[in-house]
């Protein structure tokens, strides 16, 4: 069946929303900025001139952070996708992130050209290379840190992209999540195949995999195959946080227990698991959407930026103060891009984008589109 881009179902924002998912979601950024901020920064490449003892060991996991955000990305993505055909869904992801990063990389690049300290050094063609969101691809470094897990959401969206144009997905989700299970059991228990682990997201495949079939089994009933790749996935998600526990070890020569970090991942993945079955129930306010709409730019612009806040401000206010102006500079500048930044360029990226709608193969699916 084809259609154009106007004729394509539009979601319904307030009833079809996960107000839990979106409050999960500001969590899982406030999480990651706070482990940043009270450990990493100090601990690992010297970008905190002083380090906040207990407190930092005490929010030391935090990085498993990021893994929630992908286990609510395969949710809501797949979520997203079933409504959409591939270019509608492409220019829906381009509109939702590339705004955002475009503001919150250049304000990190002018916060650390006007600092200029090492670490935290840069010029104009690492501004250039991170305009594309792929800097290593040009040989330059993120802009911030943070960056790497947007490329691993970017090839996430593109093998979507892949299913829709080729008719795969919807139809055979469960089967391509299936056959995604058992290649990243072979690689991650056998091949231990770098490309492959790139190119197919081996590494935190198991949690995007995890949000999927969450969404599937939820929103279209049980099945034995849906059933089965979820509990691979599940399973395969503690395989992956030991993995990250034994980087750590290495980066830092520090790192929790085996035992501490497989609670917390249960933990990460139970919070996960009762947003998702329960979250359509909660009504989607403005403040629940607007906390779900600053979790993007606010993990984009805290890291490097806020680093940088605070050691110019803690010699002046005291390390707590400026832990707590950081973050709070975050928020406010997250909330900027969010309300002033992010619908202006939604529109002209949609406005350039689709006349190319009417030239191209589009196919849609029965599945109505949910809210991003």
């Amino acid at each position: 069946m084809m259609r154009t881009a106007q004729s394509l179902p539009q979601p319904d924002l307030n009833r079809s929303r996960n107000g839990l998912l979106d409050l999960l979601r500001f969590s899982a950024a406030l999480i990651v900025a706070i482990y940043h901020f009270l450990y990493r920064g100090a601990q690992d490449g010297g970008y905190l001139d002083q380090g906040f003892g207990a407190a930092g060991v005490s929010v030391s996991l935090g990085y498993l952070g990021v893994n929630l955000f992908f286990m609510i990305s395969g949710f809501v993505i797949i979520w997203s996708a079933s409504g959409r055909d591939w270019y509608g869904f492409s220019v829906s992801r381009l509109a939702r992130l590339y705004p955002a990063h475009l503001v919150a990389m250049t304000i990190t690049f002018l916060t650390i050209a006007w600092w200029s300290q090492p670490p935290f050094t840069t010029d104009v063609f690492q501004w250039l290379a991170n305009l594309t969101m792929l800097a290593p691809m040009f040989g330059e470094k993120f802009m911030d840190g943070a960056y790497w897990s947007i490329v691993i959401e970017i090839i996430f969206y593109g093998w979507v992209v892949i299913g829709l144009f080729s008719g795969f997905l919807p139809r055979h989700t469960d089967t391509a999540v299936a056959i995604w299970m058992l290649l990243v059991m072979v690689n991650n228990t056998m091949l231990g195949s770098r490309p492959v682990e790139l190119l197919f997201l081996t590494e935190y495949g198991s949690y995007f995999a995890l949000g999927v079939m969450t969404w599937r089994i939820s929103s279209l009933g049980v099945s034995s195959l849906r059933l089965l790749v979820a509990a691979v996935a599940l399973i395969m998600t503690f395989h992956a946080a030991e993995v990250q526990r034994l980087d750590v070890i290495f980066r830092l020569g520090e790192a929790s227990s085996a035992q501490l970090v497989a609670m917390a991942n249960a933990g990460i993945v139970g919070l996960f698991l009762f947003a998702a079955v329960i979250g359509r129930q909660v009504k989607a306010d403005p403040w629940v959407l607007a906390l779900g709409g600053i979790s993007y730019p606010f993990y984009l612009i805290h890291q490097n930026a806020g680093y940088i806040l605070i050691n110019v401000t803690a010699p002046v206010i005291g390390k707590w103060s400026a832990f707590v102006l950081a973050l709070a500079l975050s928020i406010a500048v997250s909330w900027w891009i969010y309300a002033r930044v992010e619908p202006v360029g939604r529109r002209i990226i949609r406005t350039l984008f689709s006349p190319a709608a009417r030239f191209l193969p589009r196919t849609a699916t029965r599945y109505p589109a949910p809210a991003e």
